[in-house]
Parts: structure tokens; C-alpha cells; sequence
């Protein structure tokens, strides 16, 4: 498995990453993937290409009001491969802490009607801390801040 590393996406990989998007988030996130790196400075892509060549698994690092965030996307076809985690170690390499919000409750639609499978126990397992006080409860997502320490 080679993760590959770039500054931009093709519009072809960033119409990849929004499938994947709309496939492993909850319904209400459907379509808001290119909301995610608007006013950013920093942004660093990292992914994990099939053998077509297609997008499976994506992370990205960007800076935004001074704080280092990430989002991650792993295909559910290819869960539990450890793809995932290479992601979140090749992210640590940049060596600075960084953080983003995870949805924390299993009582999300996805668009196949399936409910939404939270990943915190993921980030916790992979070194991440948990931070309670920093909570989203808004009509369009329910998370908890995570942190991942140099």
C-alpha cells in the first residue's frame, strides 16, 4: 500500500473524495466536503489509490484560525485493512499536534439508510486524546474534539 501526498487534488480525486464523503457520512454532511478547506492555509492531502487508480481512503491536514485540523474518509469496502491508521501515522510524521471532531453516537443516517458507525474508539486506540469540553451539537452534526500529540 503506497500513501500518496499532495498539496492539491485533481478534480478528478476531488470528485472521488466526495463520493467517498457522501458514502461514509452521516446523510445530514452529504455534499459539504468542499466547505471543509475553505479559508485554509496550510493543506496537505494524503491517499491510498486502488488498483483503477480510484481514491479509497483520504486524510488531510490543514490549517485554519491557527489550529492544525484533520479529516479523515477510509471506503467501507476497505475497512479494517489498516489503512486508516497508516493515514493517521503518515499525518504524525508532520511532527505537530493536530486535532478534529468526531461524531460520537451511532444514531446518524447514512445515504445507503445504514446508520452511521462513530470512530472513536478508532482515534482512541491510534493515540488520540479525548477532549469533553469541546463539543458541536448543532442541527447538522453532534461531535467530540479529538487530539492527536506529536
Amino acid at each position: 500500500m503506497k500513501i500518496h501526498r499532495s498539496a492539491t487534488l485533481s478534480a478528478k480525486q476531488m470528485a472521488e473524495v466526495n463520493a467517498l464523503w457522501n458514502e461514509e457520512y452521516p446523510q445530514k454532511l452529504t455534499d459539504r466536503f468542499s466547505l471543509l478547506l475553505v479559508d485554509t492555509t496550510l493543506v496537505i492531502h494524503f491517499y491510498v489509490l486502488n488498483q483503477q487508480d480510484e481514491i479509497i481512503a483520504w486524510s488531510v491536514l490543514f490549517e485554519k484560525e491557527n489550529d492544525l485540523r484533520f479529516s479523515i474518509i477510509v471506503s467501507n469496502k476497505y475497512q479494517q485493512k489498516g489503512l486508516g491508521s497508516a493515514l493517521l501515522a503518515e499525518m504524525k510524521k508532520e511532527g505537530r499536534a493536530f486535532s478534529g471532531w468526531v461524531i460520537d453516537h451511532d444514531t446518524d443516517l447514512k445515504s445507503d439508510g445504514t446508520f452511521y458507525q462513530s470512530p472513536l474508539h478508532f482515534y482512541l486506540k491510534n493515540g488520540f486524546s479525548l477532549d469533553e469540553s469541546c463539543r458541536l451539537n448543532n442541527e447538522m452534526i453532534k461531535a467530540v474534539l479529538v487530539r492527536a500529540n506529536r
